[in-house]
């Protein structure tokens, strides 16, 4: 336990020096205005003994810089890749320089029977502004070309 008794102020001589006030020690007594400063100077005291610290919280470092480097560079990468590109329509120029036979042959690539596109242009179009007309063909084409298929089997099967 504690084996130091308190001492009362009362037990200490009346001419011990902590028993005297501070500055009646002094004999000049309180100075004027030291209670109305003793907060900032103590402040003050207090910001010599403990100086703050005026630099950076985060330090600068080449490790730091080239880290950020490389996330910016791989961030720019993939917005580069990922953009999607703006698709222009196709100007009435670069398709009227499409001949008759390349249309057709792209036709039969998809599989679209002439009849069924030109049956489709007169339901989607009223208009002569259609399809067809975009592309340029000619209804003699058409002919042309439905006259070279064999479609005599096709017309069988649709009667039936």
């Amino acid at each position: 336990m504690n084996s130091k008794q308190p001492i009362r102020l009362e037990e200490i001589d009346a001419g011990h020096p902590l028993r005297q006030h501070p500055f009646e020690a002094v004999g000049a007594g309180v100075p004027d205005g030291y209670f109305d400063t003793l907060a900032s100077r103590v402040q003050a005291r207090a910001a010599l003994a403990h100086p703050q610290q005026t630099g950076p919280i985060i330090s600068w470092s080449w490790g730091r810089t080239m880290a950020s480097l490389a996330g910016a560079g791989l961030v720019a990468t993939l917005v580069w890749l990922t953009w999607p590109q703006r698709q222009d329509s196709i100007g009435r120029e670069t398709l009227s320089g499409v001949s008759d036979a390349a249309i057709v042959a792209y036709l039969d690539e998809q599989g679209l029977n002439p009849d069924e596109v030109t049956a489709l242009q007169t339901t989607t179009t009223t208009d002569e502004s259609g399809s067809l007309q975009y592309l340029d063909i000619k209804s003699d084409a058409i002919r042309q070309h439905l006259e070279s298929q064999d479609i005599s089997d096709e017309l069988t099967n649709t009667g039936s």
